[in-house]
This record gives C-alpha cells, structure tokens and sequence, in this order.
C-alpha cells in the first residue's frame, strides 16, 4: 500500500498548500490593500494641501476685482484721511462689496471686509453686515496686505474656521486699505477640494464639514472621523511633522483608514485641521475570495485545465486503490475459497501475498492449526473419521508425496525401519477388512516362521489355520530413541528428524524455500496423533528416506 499510501500524502500536502496559499494570500491581500491605502492617503494630503493653496490663490485673483473698484477705493482713501468720515460712506461703501461679491460667483466671500489703513473694518458684506469698527490689524494676512503683499490665511472665529484671502486697495501711489475675502468651510468646500476622497475638516474634538468622497463607494460618518481624534493630538507624528502616521478607523459600517493634518495659518495653531479618510475593505476568511470574484473574474479561469487535472488526481486515486487495495483482496479471497476442496493439512501459501495481505493469511493459517489441533485434542477424537483429520486417499502431504505409507488392511506391518515394497493408501480412510468366511484358511506356518515383526496372530488351533486380524499391532520396536508423547525429549526429537529431512531435500536438489521447522512439527504431530489414534500405540518413530528421487518420511507405531 505504499503508493496509494504516498498519493493520499501527496493529496494532504496539496490540500494543506492550497489552505496556507489561500490563508497567505488573505493576508497578503489585506496587506496590500493597506499599503495602498496608506500611499494613496499620503498623496491625497499632498493634493489637498495644494488644492487649498490654489483655491486661496484663485480667491486673491478674483479679490482683485473688488480692490480695484473704483467707489471702494475712493471710499477707503477717504477714510484713510479722515476717520471720522467712515460713517458716511459706509452705506455706499457696503453696496459696492455685494455687487463686486455677487459677481465672483462661485468664489463669492462667505465674509467680506473692507479695512482702512489702521486696520478698523470700515463695512462688511456677507456675516453681519451691519456691524463694523472690529480691529483686524493684529492678524498677520490683514498687516501684510496692508504693506503690499497678499497674503492668505485660516481664521477661527467663534465656532467657525473661515479661509482667507488679503489684499491691498491701492489709490495712487498709496495704501489705503484692504479687502478680507473670507470662505466658511463648509461641506460643498470640502468635496470640490477632495473629490476622489472623503475629506473633513474639524476643529478640536468636532467635525465641521464632510465631504462625500467617491461615489458608489462606502461613506465615512462625522462621528467615524471624530472617533480617533482624541489620538490624534497624541500623535507623535502629528506634534512632530504637523500630520498623523494612517490610523485605522474600526466602525460597524466597514473599516477605513484615515491620516490627519493641520491647516496652515492661525487657525492650526488652534488644532484646527483636516482629515482624508478612505474604506479599505479587508478580507476576514478564505471564501470572501469567491465572494468577491465577479463573473469575468470567473470565465477568465483555467477551467479546462483545472478539469483535467481533477480528473487525473481522481484516476491515478482509483488505479492504486484497486492495485494495492482491492486486487490483492481479491486474490486472498480466491485462495481462501479455493481450500473448500483442498486437502484440511493445506494452508495458504503465505509467500504470495505481501505486507497486510500475508499477515492476513498467516491469521488464517494460524486459525486453521488451531482449530485442528483442538479437534484432535478433543475427548471425543478417537471417534472421528480419519478422513475428517487426515483428509482422502491420494491427498499431497505438505512434505512430500509418498510420505507416511501405512499397509493395506489384511497384511503384516513392514519391518521397522524399512520402506513398504508397494505404496500404501497415506492417511486416508481404511477400507474395512473382508468377513472370516471369504478369507481362504492358509496353511499353518511352523512356529519358527513367526516373527516380532508379523504382527500378532490369531490362533484357531494347535495346527489350524490363523486369519489376519482387521488391524495389525504396534511394532515391538524398543523406544529408546523416541520419545513419548508431551515428553521433554519430544521437541529435540523432532527437530532432529526436520534436520535430517532439510538436508535430504536439500542433497536431492528440492527446494526448501517453503520448509520451516514450526509448519514441519505441526504435520508431524498431526500424523503421530492419527497413528496414535488408530493403533493405540504410545509413540511414533518417524524416519527420513529417499524415494523415487525424492525425500520421503515413513512413520511406524511403536509400543511401549
């Protein structure tokens, strides 16, 4: 069973390396996702920190509109002259603001100021209108406009965070103002400064605007972003660089990831900021692979390939089974069924089975001997027929074929020692004797004639005639070489006669392959109980001789 024992190893193998390659691959997936995640976070901030410079770039550029206004530059002049003139232009003042502002479309100001020379809001248009007199001087964007330069900023007043953009109003050839463009982030802002990633603005522990991110995509919520805010600000990266490492966001929604930043400007030194935040969608076990496949996915499979080699791990599976499993089954099962009209002293031939099978067999020998021996061992074994024990006339013997020749019914045993002059029947039954009165009367032998070895005879008279008896008497044969039966002498004894035997065999050029010493003792047990059991003998004397080129055993009765 070693190949089909290899292939089962082969397929576990492969069923494990398929198991870690999917498990691995899980993780790589997962891994990947994240590190793509993590470069397309970090490139997003990048772009919207420039999109914030362009947006308030592009604000400064259409502020331009409202500082070259004539009536605002005439208002401010005058002002900056005298200041006690700002409440009467600043009806007319406001007026130009929302018509300059209306016409910046959709960069028109959430907040528009004009500021004098010292910094005082002369009118706002948007937030408050009518309110004015605030000093914005000290804020860094409003002092640099006032100097010539333009300058863009982020505010939080109040609650709310505006971006800002500062321009100088220029009459003649001297400063006389400023204009303030102000933009509340709001959550439109948000979603044209980032359209392909969620982007939040927060100030502190609230979020103030969202954006909607990509469409068709998973949206992150106010409070998800907000949820690790408390670990921003104890971001290493972030107190050192002014940004966060990509932390993950665990919601019940889905998971994300998200990197947090300052803005630049006043309102950062506030921790005002903003987030870009990103789903990353993670496998958790091995079939969101399939479920996750989409059918082109599917088609673009090998299928014919993965068929074939299905179907060939299927029938190399079935070949070996069969050559190793159920083929030799199969032979075993013939041998067995093939000992119902074999002779009882046969036994599988354990030598043509292999590994598992032959334990089998040798199971199956095991038994057999056992059962024979209870049966002969048993109380009544003197009454069953030999034919039972020993099988029929002509049956092969295990050692050879002319082994164990007893005489026929009627005549004299052989001498002891010497081979029959004509074969004998083997074990088989014995045919019963003929009846006194079909038996013709010899004449009567003197009585020197009669030997130990004839046999006992039955006398009819002085000189009458003798008739055989239906079975003959044990040889008067001492025993002083053969040992009795269960007697401590008997294990040698038979080891004795098996070396003979081997060697004669061996001489003769047979083969002795099949010949151990355990199956040779266990015929010559069976053989002397037989013997034992039809002539009431207390041992057998069993010899080795050669016969037709063959060795031969002969067993003779021995008396006590």
């Amino acid at each position: 069973m070693f190949i089909s024992r290899f292939w089962t190893l082969l397929l576990a193998l492969a069923t494990g390396a398929m198991l870690t390659v999917i498990l691995l691959a899980k993780d790589v997936v997962n891994r990947e996702r994240t590190v793509s995640a993590t470069m397309v976070l970090y490139k997003e901030m990048s772009k919207t920190e420039l999109a914030l410079k362009l947006h308030a770039r592009k604000r400064l550029d259409v502020l331009l509109n409202v500082a070259s206004d004539p009536d605002v530059r005439k208002a401010l002049s005058q002002v900056s002259n005298a200041p006690d003139k700002a409440d009467s232009v600043r009806d007319d003042l406001l007026a130009s603001l929302r018509k300059r502002n209306t016409e910046l479309d959709k960069y028109a100001a959430d907040w528009l100021m004009a500021v004098d020379a010292r910094g005082i809001v002369i009118a706002q248009a948007g937030v408050d209108e009518r309110r004015s007199g605030a000093d914005v001087s000290g804020k860094p964007a409003v002092a640099a406009a006032m100097r010539g330069y333009l300058r863009d900023d982020t505010w939080k007043i109040e609650k709310d965070v505006f971006l800002v953009a500062a321009r100088p109003v220029i009459d003649g050839e001297r400063y006389v103002g400023a204009v303030v463009h102000l933009t509340k982030l709001s959550d439109k802002l948000a979603q044209d400064i980032s359209p392909n990633t969620q982007l939040a603005f927060y100030s502190g522990d609230m979020i103030l605007a969202l954006g909607a991110g990509v469409p068709d995509t998973l949206k992150a919520q106010g409070a998800h972003v907000a949820k690790v805010l408390d670990q921003v600000a104890k971001n290493e990266s972030y107190l050192k660089n002014g940004y966060t490492d990509v932390l993950p966001i665990e919601t019940q929604e889905g998971r994300f990831m998200g990197v947090y930043s300052r803005v630049r400007g006043e309102a950062g030194l506030s921790n005002v900021g903003f987030a870009l935040v990103l789903p990353v969608e993670q496998l958790t076990n091995a079939t969101e692979f399939y479920e996750k496949s989409s059918e082109q996915d599917i088609r673009a499979l090998p299928w014919v390939v993965i068929i074939l080699l299905v179907l060939m791990a299927m029938a190399l599976g079935w070949v070996w089974n069969y050559l190793e499993g159920e083929r030799p089954v199969s032979r075993l099962l013939a041998h067995v069924r093939a000992l119902k009209e074999a002779d009882p002293k046969d036994q599988l031939n354990v030598y043509k089975f292999r590994r598992r099978i032959r334990k089998v067999a040798m199971a199956i020998n095991e038994v057999m001997d056992f059962k024979i021996q209870a049966m002969l061992e048993s109380p009544d074994r003197k009454s069953q027929s030999i034919d039972a024990i020993l099988g029929t006339r002509g049956s092969d013997s295990r050692l050879s074929v002319a082994s164990f020749k007893l005489p026929e019914p009627g005549e004299a045993p052989p001498p002891p020692g010497l081979a029959m002059s004509k074969p004998g029947p083997g074990f088989g039954a014995m045919p019963p004797a003929p009846p006194p009165a079909a038996v013709a009367a010899p004449p009567s032998p003197p009585p020197q004639a009669a030997t130990a070895g004839t046999g006992p005879m039955m006398k009819l008279g002085a000189t009458g005639p003798v008739k055989p008896m239906g079975r003959p008497s044990p040889s008067a044969e001492p025993t002083d070489d053969v040992p009795e039966v269960g007697s401590v002498g008997e294990q040698a004894y038979f080891q004795k006669i098996y070396d003979e035997f081997f060697a004669l065999k061996k001489q003769l050029g047979e083969s002795v392959d099949q010949l151990t010493f355990d199956r040779f003792a266990v015929t010559l047990r069976k053989n002397r109980d037989a013997l034992i059991a039809r002539y009431a003998c207390k041992a057998v004397k069993f010899q080795v001789y050669e016969k037709d080129g063959k060795a031969s055993l002969k067993a003779t009765p021995v008396k006590a």
